[in-house]
């Protein structure tokens, strides 16, 4: 049984993913936060397993909960739940260390399954459009758009740089080249 935490500012749909995570019979939510300064008060004493942090949340930005958090704590799996679909917050999410990015807008099953694969550790990032990503006016390189499939498939740095015979540290070098 994963332990779960939610943080999202809309009861009803907190109190909805909760019941479809209880349900499913692989999580147990311990708490439910509507403000982000409360999540980050109370976060180290629940020593929860798994995450779920909307991006727009009160009290504090989910990006910035998720940055401070991750100087704490690197092992609790942080999936940043949204209804923002734009490119720019999953990059953001991805480089300040959060396990998945996955919007409003998924299927509860499917929901359900990549929470089983972060869980294992895997990374998922499923709504980049990699055809049309530029960064100021250049095109991503053919290495640059491979990698980014790959992390939208779940791998980790380690996996990418081995299934491209790259080192890990030029995976990382491609993904912050893409940022900036």
């Amino acid at each position: 049984m994963t332990l779960t935490i939610l943080a999202d500012d809309h009861k009803l749909f907190s109190d909805g993913l909760k019941h479809l995570l209880e349900e499913s019979q692989h999580f147990k939510v311990v708490k439910q936060f509507t403000r982000g300064n409360d999540l980050l008060e109370h976060i180290e004493e629940l020593n929860a397993d798994l995450l779920l942090l909307d991006i727009s949340i009160p009290g504090a930005n989910g990006l910035d909960i998720l940055k401070r958090i991750r100087l704490k704590d690197k092992n609790l799996k942080i999936v940043m739940l949204s209804m923002h679909e734009e490119t720019i917050y999953l990059r953001e999410a991805y480089l300040a260390g959060a396990d998945a990015y996955l919007t409003k807008s998924l299927d509860s099953s499917l929901l359900i399954r990549h929470l089983l694969h972060i869980i294992q550790g895997n990374k998922i990032f499923p709504v980049i459009n990699f055809s049309t990503i530029k960064t100021e006016s250049r095109l991503l390189s053919k290495q640059e758009i491979r990698i980014l499939r790959l992390i939208a498939d779940g791998k980790t740095n380690d996996q990418i740089a081995t299934e491209l015979s790259i080192s890990c540290l030029t995976v990382k070098s491609h993904l912050r080249q893409q940022i900036n």
